[in-house]
């Protein structure tokens, strides 16, 4: 996610304690405090590349300036790093791959770790992890879990920042319908009886109570898998997706909560609640001090009754090591070092979500950022990300399916139940043309 909100002056700063964390720049051994003879100047290293390949994970310009390339030139002087984004003619990997210039290491997310493991791209750390004395305990364990679910069992990726949920609601819309704020620990089936007090319309203006994620994002609260590896078969008619199905139903069926969008909550101000992405703190950001600033807060994600402080899976922004790269040392240090408590402060700090389970860190989230002064940043991670469900290459042809089952039922086309087994159909049948071909 998008977060654009450092300052050259914080980012230098930072580098300062980053130099000073790290020991200064150079890897070389130093000579030990008892030598009395001056010590011999250390060769110059040899100034290097390390060109890195910009996949799916956004980043801008300004935040690859100031949290990747210049915290490892103030570690490493003679390294370099420079950023290639995947368009145009760089989209095709393959293309990339014959060129005989692949980057050294890759910026992205969760689900490009299948594709890159596939064609041959990118190298298993399994090994280096354990020479280097890389400590993986420091890491969130989902994001490790992802890492090796979507890595068929190997570890090719190490987490560099997280997204994370909040349920964001507009306070002022609580204060004007007199409803008590949300508190934390909240249930799905509480935040559909609060919304149920929003939806109305007063002076022209339609307010709505509630916002739900889509249901690719939802289901993973619940870890539902959507094909049976074995039989290659949509597994969509279970009780967890009936689940996911009737809570969409009940948010639909609110008079007046139909079809809500972001902007609602955003710009026109008429939604109540946000459960959503922590990609919203950077819109918000935006806002702030503006005329359309309004008064806003957060709290924990809203959680299916009997699965407590339970959010979505996680996702976010890994770094994997090019198998093609003549540098595989060098790219192993710096991946260290943006994973480093000093790195994931800097980058937490100015609004990326650290991969780290490091408490205090986590609670440095956005202190850069001025319109989350005054917020309790700290409930919204009492909850933990969900496990990760097995992925498989038919999931697309679910995922389609899922995705129109929804726009039939907020038109009110069908029940839950015809909707599912309609949506279970359809993607077996293309499952199954597809294994043909």
């Amino acid at each position: 996610m998008m977060k654009g909100y450092k300052s050259a002056m914080i980012a230098a700063s930072a580098l300062a304690l980053i130099v000073s964390a790290c020991g200064g720049g150079g890897t070389g051994t130093g000579q030990s405090g008892g030598d009395k003879g001056a010590a011999a100047p250390e060769k110059p290293k040899e100034p290097i590349t390390l060109r890195m390949l910009q996949d799916g994970a956004t980043i801008s310009d300004e935040e690859f300036a100031n949290l990747i390339a210049a915290p490892v030139k103030a570690k490493f002087p003679h390294i370099t790093v420079e950023m290639l984004r995947r368009t145009g003619a760089n989209a095709n990997l393959s293309n990339l791959v014959a060129s005989g210039d692949f980057p050294d290491f890759v910026f992205a997310t969760y689900p490009r770790i299948t594709e890159h493991r596939e064609l041959g791209t990118i190298h298993d750390l399994t090994t280096m992890i354990q020479t280097q004395k890389l400590d993986l305990n420091r890491f969130d364990a989902a994001a490790l879990e992802t890492s090796r679910v979507y890595g068929d069992g190997k570890l090719y990726a190490i987490p560099f920042s997280l997204n994370f949920l909040a349920f964001f609601y507009n306070k002022e819309l609580f204060d004007q319908f007199g409803v008590s704020y949300p508190k934390e620990g909240i249930t799905w089936d509480e935040t559909i009886t609060l919304a149920r007090s929003f939806t109305r319309t007063i002076g022209g203006v339609s307010y709505k109570g509630v916002m739900l994620p889509g249901i690719t994002d939802l289901s993973t609260q619940l870890v539902l898998p959507r094909v049976d590896p074995a039989t290659k078969k949509a597994t969509i008619g279970s009780d967890g997706w009936r689940k996911v199905f009737d809570l969409i139903k009940a948010a639909n069926d609110i008079p007046g909560n139909q079809n809500p969008v972001l902007n609602d909550f955003l710009v026109e101000q008429k939604l109540a609640m946000l459960p959503s992405y922590d990609a919203r703190f950077a819109a918000l950001e935006q806002l702030y001090g503006t005329p359309n600033d309004f008064k806003w807060d957060i709290t924990q994600f809203p959680s299916f009754s009997g699965y407590p402080n339970r959010s979505l899976a996680s996702s976010g922004h890994f770094l994997m090591m090019s198998e093609l790269t003549k540098h595989k040392e060098e790219v192993f240090e710096v991946m260290k070092l943006l994973t480093s408590d000093e790195v994931q402060n800097l980058i937490t700090e100015s609004g990326r979500f650290t991969s780290l389970k490091n408490e205090a860190i986590r609670n440095r989230y956005g202190v850069n950022m001025k319109s989350m002064q005054g917020k309790n940043i700290s409930v919204v991670f009492k909850s933990q990300f969900a496990q990760p469900f097995k992925p498989t290459p038919y999931d697309s042809f679910v995922n389609t399916q899922l995705n129109e089952a929804v726009k039939k039922l907020v038109a009110g086309a069908a029940d839950v139940n015809t909707l599912i087994r309609q949506a279970e159909d359809t993607a077996n049948r293309n499952i199954e043309a597809e294994l043909k071909k």
